[in-house]
């Protein structure tokens, strides 16, 4: 007997868990809300330049199982990510001044306000601590830094005081570098797809019946019992149970100008990513996807990024943890009520802050679950 699983979701998550389940013999549908799968890490094109309208998404991993299941779709151009962040050393600086981010050591011996700093750094713990944002920051890198680099980004970022955030994130998102390593990310492994992760998740899909423009919700689950003998959801949960705002999220907008270009690699801003933590600047940064896609072509497009939008970007993190414990709630409540099993994974519908190789890992290991459970 063939077994049916319904996957609710087209992006990486949905598209990894369907390709393995369909690998292992079982009859699988997609069901997308949009009209294109490929979900938040898609890239689009304007006046024939490749741009990202959600904002940067570069591949990055040590999983090996995960490089090489994308190596498999086409994702194998190797990119080295590297991001700057421009300050304003004095308050009443007219230009600011471009330093690596994360920061490093030896750039910021040049800068004035470093005997402050320096005396800051030795005063801190030998480890990082503090449950809340602000608190973690400043026990890394201090006061003086915290406010150049990360205080008005975090501001503009999330909408609020750093010291309401948790400090769950911080690790992941925030270094003080000694070592004049450059590169954002210290992985194994990284890629950047010169037209986006489009065809990537596309190819990925290519044998798996594929619906779009179906938004389903809690109340489909029952007549997909009919059909399928599980389902899959990749969706944000509140919107999936009909409450949205259920749990709180924090999008981004990107304002996306092309700009023409006298020659083929020209570019108009210093770096694919051009942080902007200054409360002078009403974004956070600057995105111009042709640095790492290496497209030649006459033209490029700037994108700045500005947050407060309704779009489920990023799961919003306070200290006592709120949310992800009404995202988990929501779970044990469509279980409980729906007349087939239910397996969630994935950014959305695990309520979780990761990258890209996370939510395919977490795909992989939902499709081993279930071909463990239903043998």
């Amino acid at each position: 007997m063939t077994l049916r699983a319904a996957i609710i979701g087209g992006g990486w998550a949905g598209a990894v868990t369907a390709h393995q389940l369909l690998g292992a013999g079982w009859r699988v549908e997609v069901f997308e809300r949009s009209d294109r799968v490929g979900g938040h890490s898609r890239a689009e094109v304007l006046n024939g330049v490749v741009y990202e309208p959600n904002g940067a998404h570069i591949f990055h991993t040590s999983n090996r199982e995960v490089a090489e299941f994308v190596n498999r779709f086409g994702l194998v151009r190797p990119y080295e990510h590297c991001v700057l962040t421009e300050i304003f050393a004095h308050e009443d600086d007219e230009s600011p001044t471009l330093l690596s981010w994360p920061p490093q050591i030896d750039e910021l011996k040049n800068l004035p306000f470093w005997p402050t700093v320096s005396k800051e750094l030795e005063s801190l713990p030998a480890t990082p601590k503090g449950e809340d944002f602000e608190t973690f920051v400043i026990s890394l890198m201090g006061e003086t830094l915290y406010r150049q680099f990360i205080y008005g980004y975090t501001v503009k970022q999330w909408g609020c005081e750093p010291s309401t955030l948790s400090s769950s994130f911080a690790p992941k998102r925030v270094d003080l570098r000694s070592d004049n390593y450059r590169r954002l990310f210290r992985d194994t492994w990284e890629y950047f797809s010169p037209v986006g992760v489009n065809h990537v998740i596309e190819e990925i899909l290519r044998p798996v019946s594929v619906t779009c423009g179906a938004e389903l919700d809690v109340t489909d689950l029952e007549d997909l019992s009919r059909n399928f003998d599980i389902a899959i959801v990749t969706a944000p949960l509140d919107r999936f149970v009909g409450r949205d705002g259920e749990l709180a999220w924090r999008g981004v907008s990107m304002r996306s100008r092309y700009q023409p270009t006298d020659n083929e690699a020209d570019t108009v801003t210093a770096a694919y990513v051009v942080n902007r933590p200054s409360m002078r600047v009403p974004y956070t940064r600057t995105v111009e996807t042709k640095h790492a896609s290496g497209q030649l072509i006459c033209g490029t497009v700037v994108s700045e990024e500005y947050p407060g939008s309704p779009a489920r970007h990023y799961p919003f993190p306070t200290v006592e943890r709120r949310y992800e414990q009404a995202n988990q709630a929501l779970k044990i409540e469509i279980a409980g009520s729906s007349p087939l099993p239910v397996y969630f994974t994935g950014r959305l519908a695990n309520y979780q802050y990761i990258d890209q190789d996370q939510a395919i890992a977490q795909a992989l290991s939902c499709a081993r679950d279930i071909l463990e459970q239903h043998k």
